[in-house]
């Protein structure tokens, strides 16, 4: 939670987050996070919009989270209406985003979880090779 707070400083309206890695490997608690370093006080309210594929947390910029766990094809992710959320007045964070390959914008930022003990998560961030102007690295 404290990297993805620290994380969220850099962040602008129209960033893309494509969140990467197993059940259980910290994804939805690093939505938190980053959620809480945005000024949204209700971390506890953040949880996996599994069922519902998107949740809205209205935060200093409002963060728009998806979970495409459930989705398996090309007319499933382009229902959601995905298109209409990236590059907007918010910052999409999209939990599986592997499922998304082409569909992600090329400026995304990957965030890979893993966790090789069940106490210990281990996380690596890969910015874009070109990216949006300049960003504010946190």
């Amino acid at each position: 939670m404290k990297l993805a707070a620290r994380l969220a400083r850099g962040l602008r309206a129209g960033d893309c987050l494509a969140l990467v890695g197993e059940l259980g490997s910290g994804k939805t608690t690093f939505v938190k996070g980053l959620a809480y370093g945005l000024g949204f006080k209700k971390k506890d309210y953040v949880s996996s919009p599994t069922f519902v594929i998107l949740k809205n947390y209205p935060a200093r910029i409002p963060i728009y989270h998806f979970d495409v766990y459930r989705l398996s094809t090309l007319n499933e992710f382009q229902g959601i209406g995905l298109e209409e959320f990236i590059g907007s007045q918010g910052i999409c964070v999209i939990e599986w985003a592997d499922k998304l390959e082409g569909l992600l914008p090329p400026d995304h930022v990957r965030i890979e979880f893993s966790a090789p003990r069940d106490t210990v998560r281990r996380i690596v961030v890969r910015h874009p090779s070109k990216g949006r102007g300049k960003r504010k690295n946190p």
